[in-house]
């Protein structure tokens, strides 16, 4: 079976399965931040006692600062169910393509930076109820921060060598054809009229 063909069974797969965790981190976050209790990890960075009760509004605002970095999940994951429906239609080395690429790339370096700035400041709002001297701060930087900001800039790398690799073959005289080969069930007119516009110049045959 060749890539490609092994590409366009599958990404229809994953696109559902990108699909499926963003309602996951909607439902999450929304849960947290309505009937959530402070985790056990930043109720003891903030040195807040077992038993101790916290304003709901306390509660809220962590919980809410806690979920930024799955806001930047969630812009990840459209990302990537934007590219696989792309994948899914044989479109596989496109200026499109390399733009969703980048956009997941930037979208990992932004949960990175916010992972890192959301724990310390939950444990402050946490620790804010103690009493003068034992408020909080507490900074880290760990080796999932460290992975997210490699796999980041790696993705963001491969996205701007694929839109050079258009750019050079076009320059050097190569032909680049482009497929519409649009599938309503996958892609619709909408998300469809915007990606083909910012990339018509692109291709030199288009396939309609």
């Amino acid at each position: 079976m060749s890539a490609s063909v092994s590409i366009r069974r599958w990404a229809p797969v994953f696109n559902v399965l990108s699909i499926i965790a963003i309602v996951v981190i909607v439902s999450a976050v929304a849960f947290g931040a309505l009937f959530g209790d402070l985790p056990p990890d930043i109720r003891t960075a903030a040195g807040v006692a077992p038993d101790a009760g916290l304003a709901r509004s306390t509660l809220i605002a962590v919980a809410l600062i806690g979920a930024l970095p799955a806001v930047a999940m969630g812009y990840v994951l459209v990302q990537m169910s934007a590219l696989f429906r792309s994948y899914a239609m044989g479109d596989t080395l496109t200026p499109g393509c390399a733009r969703h690429i980048r956009a997941i790339g930037v979208g990992l370096l932004v949960m990175a930076v916010l992972g890192f700035v959301a724990r310390p400041v939950q444990i402050v709002l946490a620790s804010l109820g103690n009493p003068p001297g034992e408020r909080v701060l507490a900074v880290g930087f760990g080796s999932m921060e460290l992975g997210l900001v490699l796999a980041g800039g790696l993705l963001l790398t491969i996205g701007w060598a694929m839109a050079d690799a258009v750019r050079a073959a076009q320059e050097s005289g190569t032909l680049v054809s482009y497929d519409l080969n649009h599938r309503p069930a996958l892609w619709s007119v909408d998300d469809a009229v915007k990606t083909l516009t910012s990339m018509d110049k692109a291709p030199d045959i288009v396939f309609a």
